[in-house]
């Protein structure tokens, strides 16, 4: 059984390659390869045309052995919401990072009750920081 995973994964670094200009489509190992095709028996492709497809869904091989494309199926409204929810999270900590190192924040927070003025400057900018990053996702 081919595992698609790692077959998208192995194509698109291979078209991810800037020097190569053209793939030839393996049907043996369901995928693009940059080796040469001196025999003059695997279908060639253009970078574009890799990258179109990579874009499109996930690569198989055809009934006729060609390159076909299988569409990526839709997310449940659950999955877009998980995802939707980890780009927010990511945000939100790319954000706080412009400003707190890591090291930073977690002596800020350590001495929450020493220090509370460097606390409370803290944590009014992770609150900007949160309504930020949910406007910028909307």
């Amino acid at each position: 059984m081919i595992d698609l995973k790692k077959l998208l994964s192995k194509a698109q670094i291979v078209a991810n390659k800037k020097k190569i200009t053209t793939l030839y489509w393996d049907k043996n190992i369901c995928g693009f390869v940059e080796r040469q095709n001196k025999e003059g028996t695997l279908p060639q492709y253009s970078q574009e045309q890799v990258n179109e497809m990579l874009a499109s869904g996930i690569v198989t091989v055809g009934e006729d052995g060609l390159p076909k494309v299988v569409p990526m199926p839709e997310l449940t409204d659950e999955e877009k919401e998980a995802q939707r929810q980890a780009q927010y999270e990511q945000r939100v900590s790319q954000l706080i990072r412009e400003k707190y190192s890591a090291d930073k924040e977690f002596a800020i927070l350590r001495q929450q009750l020493t220090k509370i003025e460097e606390y409370q400057e803290y944590y009014a900018y992770c609150e900007e920081c949160k309504t930020k990053a949910k406007t910028e996702l909307q």
